[in-house]
């Protein structure tokens, strides 16, 4: 089995060996999951309703498939229950925004579904190499908040002072993806999404220095500019645990 290993100098390494056990049942279902699902959210937040109606449709089998083995897998625990019922109403919710044309309530329904995942697998220990990128994502759209709708010109000690926490916490939670020990194989990327991973790990830590460049220059412009460039390189991979429609 292929070992992913992604150390802090961003080089990608492969090691044979035993070394890696099977993801556990959860683990391995959510991944199973995610081939659809991450489509069907990102899809919402595009411009063709048609391909986010056929990935939301998609997905909702992957999410049969996936509450058939795992509604019942921990009986007594609220919590559990809890999210199973969170994540059914936010499909639910996605469905009608999507028959109505509504990207945005979809796409918004579909996040809860992300972070109602993430939270469980959270609290129950279980190790996701998605849910590290989502832990990145929090302090990311925190960052790009801090400078959106706002001129260059308004971007001043108090913004800066107010970005720095913010990207040393995101840097923290990229590190972690970067330094975690995974196999591609167990959630099933092809040499193809391996590679797409990868350069997006290289093109995020150069985002992350370039704005930490900005807000050490105090340039306005530079940090507007720098700020929102953070986020491409983290869809593109998150995107590779996802199968995207021809």
């Amino acid at each position: 089995m292929f070992i992913r290993h992604f150390a802090a100098a961003v080089a990608l390494s492969f090691a044979c060996g035993a070394a890696a056990a099977a993801l556990p049942p959860l683990a391995a279902d959510s991944a199973a999951l995610d081939r659809s699902y991450i489509p069907a959210l990102m899809l919402s937040n595009g411009k063709d309703p048609a391909k986010a109606k056929t990935a939301q449709e998609a997905y909702e089998q992957a999410w049969a498939a996936f509450a058939a083995k795992q509604r019942t897998a921990r009986p007594g625990n609220a919590e559990w229950a809890k999210m199973f019922a969170i994540i059914d109403k936010a499909n639910a919710d996605a469905r009608a925004a999507l028959a109505a044309g509504n990207l945005k309530d979809a796409h918004n329904a579909q996040e809860e579904v992300r972070h109602a995942l993430w939270h469980e697998r959270k609290a129950l220990g279980v190790a996701y190499q998605p849910d590290l990128l989502t832990s990145f994502h929090g302090p990311m759209e925190l960052i790009i908040d801090s400078v959106q709708d706002k001129a260059p010109a308004a971007i001043g000690p108090a913004e800066i002072a107010k970005m720095r926490p913010l990207l040393a916490q995101a840097r923290s939670e990229w590190q972690v993806v970067k330094s975690a020990q995974w196999s591609a194989e167990d959630y099933g990327l092809d040499a193809a999404r391996i590679e797409s991973y990868r350069a997006a790990v290289v093109a995020e830590d150069k985002a992350l220095d370039e704005l930490a460049a900005a807000l050490d220059s105090g340039d306005g412009a530079r940090i507007a500019k720098a700020a929102p460039a953070i986020k491409p390189p983290f869809a593109k991979a998150y995107a590779a645990f996802g199968v995207f429609p021809q």
